[in-house]
């Protein structure tokens, strides 16, 4: 069985975000902002009691979350998900009639697996195990 890990938000401005998550809910920062040009955004994780939180600012339309924003406003962008057992998560995807694509990653920095937006209802869904770090 898979267990939630994080949320990824696609947001306009990532002050405001801040405003909301950190300063009116309480979420933590786990590190500061940094700016990801393989994504065109800026980002932050923020760690609530249960999940992490991260928030993208794209800057750049013709990467993933700028298409996003462009194409469907603000809202979730993507969740991690960790499977113990990846090889019996990928078969049962299978069975489904759901391809994941991947491996990416390796062994030592986490190896994942991703379900397109198309198969998992307009969300990208990232499948890691146990204890990998965040990989969006």
């Amino acid at each position: 069985m898979a267990t939630f890990e994080y949320l990824v938000l696609v947001v306009r401005d990532l002050e405001r975000a801040l405003g909301l998550y950190e300063r009116g809910l309480g979420f933590a920062r786990v590190d500061g902002i940094s700016n990801v040009p393989a994504i065109g955004a800026r980002r932050i994780f923020l760690r609530a009691e249960n999940c992490l939180l991260e928030l993208l600012e794209p800057h750049d339309e013709t990467k993933p979350p700028g298409a996003f924003l462009s194409a469907r406003g603000e809202g979730i962008f993507a969740l991690g998900l960790r499977t113990a057992d990846m090889e019996e998560t990928l078969a049962q995807l299978r069975r489904a009639g759901i391809a994941a694509a991947g491996p990416t990653g390796d062994a030592g920095e986490g190896e994942y697996w991703y379900l397109r937006p198309t198969d998992a209802h307009g969300v990208l869904v990232e499948l890691g195990t146990p204890g990998a770090p965040p990989a969006i």
